[in-house]
């Protein structure tokens, strides 16, 4: 039988994924501060913090038109570079579910899919620039592969865990490019060695989902 998330399991994904990276902000403030001005800790963390209070009374029942309201209420709780491209995310992805009762993992990969062409569109970035992309595009592929070689029914915390080792190996794998875009392209040769804090964020959103992907199952 193949592998599908609902409203319920997904924006329960969600608040779970919001809590530990709040949790973990500290992080991604430091990793910021070397090549930036070190404000992505805070910024994500009052994107998911609104994002956690808008849940507790949302009532769009249809699973992508509320993935996409959270993109929205992330990008206004956080209004950064970084906040208006991870909100960008989360509303590519829902409307890629929009309509659906039920989403499979190739539905899944393709709202990622989706997510890294708008994110490429929005940002004027290219996978290899040392950005959230470099984590992004590597999960998708490691989505698809889990699709290939398992099928359908993969069980859901396999299909996150490829993908959040992929993007944390694609993280890792930025300390060896130059930044090309944003404030931290202004440290020019200084930012080769230091890892991409977006895309380390990136990487840490899917270990969150890897791990609480079967809480339900316990």
């Amino acid at each position: 039988m193949p592998t599908t998330i609902n409203r319920e399991k997904l924006l329960s994904l969600l608040k779970s994924i919001a809590e530990d990276m709040i949790d973990g902000k500290d992080e991604l403030t430091e990793l910021d501060a070397e090549l930036g001005d070190g404000d992505l800790g805070r910024t994500v963390e009052w994107g998911f913090k609104g994002i956690l209070e808008d849940l507790q009374n949302l009532d769009e029942t249809d699973m992508g038109k509320a993935l996409f309201k959270e993109g929205k209420v992330f990008s206004n709780a956080a209004p950064s570079s970084f906040g208006g491209l991870f909100g960008t995310m989360l509303m590519q992805i829902g409307k890629t579910l929009r309509g659906k009762e039920e989403a499979a993992l190739s539905d899944l990969a393709d709202g990622f899919q989706n997510a890294l062409e708008a994110l490429m569109e929005r940002g004027k970035a290219k996978i290899g620039d040392k950005t959230m992309l470099d984590a992004i595009n590597p999960a998708i592929e490691a989505m698809r592969g889990v699709i290939q070689d398992i099928g359908e029914d993969a069980p859901l915390g396999d299909f996150f865990r490829a993908a959040a080792d992929a993007a944390q190996k694609g993280a890792e794998d930025t300390k060896e490019l130059k930044s090309q875009i944003g404030r931290a392209s202004w440290q020019g040769d200084r930012s080769a060695g230091k890892m991409d804090p977006g895309a380390r964020a990136i990487a840490k959103v899917l270990d969150a989902a890897a791990r609480h992907a079967d809480d339900d199952k316990k």
